[in-house]
């Protein structure tokens, strides 16, 4: 039960982040919303063509139990295949190896297991609509400055905002800096935080602590393709009972390469198996 509720609020800060960037369509100054509703049209334009690719990733977090892992990873409409070449600097011994091998075959020859993730995606993706409708009226943006083709954008809680859900307390309580690279109108960095611990159920449910921040970098790694390359995320607080939970993750992903946009599962394995990068 705590590990569901907790993957909640991660998802609900994470997407709510994200969408800080797509949102603004009002709000002072107009030369601050009109940049990011500028990049929101550019954004989204460039998501409906966008490239997949196969590239390395380097990451820690809870899902690595700690542990640095160096994957390679490809990219499809059901999903991202990943393999695992290296665990703490470590080239994985016999028995790892074929470990992985026997996992991306089994999700190769079952290809409604290797879309489960991407359903799940999917289903997280259909609560945007609702965040983005909340997002305009609870922050207030303000230019910082600009330096050649880079603006940075601050935003912060509308002290005005009426909270309704426990999804709005976590919104209203986020704070932070965006910056956007003007020339392409594409979203080149973020970093997010809490200003103030977020209590559910008067802190018995559970506790968002204002360590909780979220930072990413993207840059163009082909045409006109932008895409993720740093992501650092910390969840701090407590879920039911005042468990506490500490939630991190530390990835960077490096040397991308497009692949064909209507790989299936079983092309994407042989790709992860056969590929050395």
């Amino acid at each position: 039960m705590k590990t569901a509720i907790a993957a909640v609020f991660v998802l609900a800060f994470q997407q709510t982040i994200l969408c800080v960037f797509l949102a603004a369509q009002v709000g002072p100054p107009a030369s601050a919303a009109q940049i990011v509703n500028q990049m929101l049209q550019a954004e989204t334009a460039a998501w409906k063509s966008r490239q997949h690719f196969l590239y390395r990733n380097q990451e820690r977090s809870n899902r690595t139990s700690g542990r640095l892992w160096d994957e390679l990873v490809v990219e499809t409409t059901d999903g991202s295949m990943q393999r695992l070449i290296s665990e703490d600097g470590k080239p994985l011994s016999e028995n790892q190896r074929n470990a992985e091998d026997r996992r991306i075959m089994y999700l190769a020859n079952h290809p409604d297991e290797f879309r489960r993730n991407v359903q799940r995606r999917k289903e997280d993706e259909a609560r945007m609509p609702e965040l983005l409708r909340e997002i305009p009226n609870a922050f207030m943006f303000r230019s910082v400055d600009s330096v050649g083709e880079y603006t940075r954008i601050a935003f912060q809680p509308n002290p005005s905002f009426h909270e309704e859900s426990y999804q709005d307390r976590v919104i209203h309580a986020m704070a932070g800096m965006l910056i956007i690279h003007t020339a392409d109108m594409r979203l080149s960095e973020l970093d997010a935080h809490l200003e103030r611990k977020v209590e559910f159920g008067f802190g018995i449910l559970g506790v968002l602590r204002d360590k909780t921040n979220l930072s990413l970098v993207r840059e163009e790694v082909s045409a006109g393709q932008w895409t993720t390359t740093k992501l650092r995320f910390h969840l701090d607080g407590s879920i039911l009972l005042l468990k506490t939970i500490s939630r991190d993750l530390n990835s960077s992903r490096y040397g991308f390469k497009p692949v064909a946009h209507d790989l299936n599962g079983a092309e994407a394995a042989s790709i992860v198996r056969s590929n050395t990068f």
